[in-house]
């Protein structure tokens, strides 16, 4: 299988809406083939008060993002580590809404990908898949739920073991095809 160059990216925000929330914090883990080569995160100065109901989701506070980078910013450092890179996300439509085209209009969505090669496990969801896949062990770290970084790198091992059994149960077939025809997303242009 070829190898491939991966950003693998996450965001936490104010809520659900790209059209009314905002960013609070964005990382990315960038993967070569099948190894982790480099990670990134910043906190993000939304320019609004973040909703309780959000902090206590991720746990992030307006005391912490006090002097962070705004959004623009932080999405300059981030656009210059996907660059050259397959853009992925767990659930990928929601995190390229938040980031927008200049980041991605298209990415590839480890949560549809472990759908068609982990059927077995209880959901897809991202926490649920570090359990099943016993990531924290395979890492060798543990990762601190909802929180950018540790959501991107719990992700980002969701897809080496995609592609682990890929290569396991696929070997006739080409990656790109399956990924293409399972897992990738285009968002629509505004």
């Amino acid at each position: 299988m070829e190898p491939e160059h991966y950003a693998v990216i996450d965001v936490e925000t104010t809520g659900f809406s790209a059209t009314r929330d905002r960013i609070v914090e964005v990382a990315c883990a960038l993967i070569d083939g099948e190894r982790i080569v480099g990670r990134w995160a910043t906190l993000v100065d939304p320019g609004i008060a973040i909703p309780s109901y959000a902090t206590e989701v991720h746990g992030i506070t307006d005391d912490m993002v006090s002097g962070a980078p705004r959004l623009g910013r932080a999405l300059k450092y981030l656009r210059r580590r996907c660059k050259g890179r397959v853009v992925a996300a767990h659930c990928a439509r929601f995190d390229l809404s938040f980031v927008g085209p200049s980041v991605g209009r298209k990415g590839l969505c480890t949560m549809l990908l472990s759908r068609a090669l982990f059927p077995e496990a209880p959901n897809h969801k991202n926490q649920t898949l570090r359990r099943f896949l016993d990531i924290d062990r395979a890492a060798e770290e543990e990762f601190e739920a909802h929180r950018a970084l540790s959501d991107a790198l719990v992700s980002a091992h969701i897809l080496i073991a995609c592609r682990r059994r890929f290569r396991a149960r696929y070997a006739d077939e080409s990656w790109k095809r399956f990924t293409r025809r399972n897992a990738f997303v285009v968002m629509k242009s505004r």
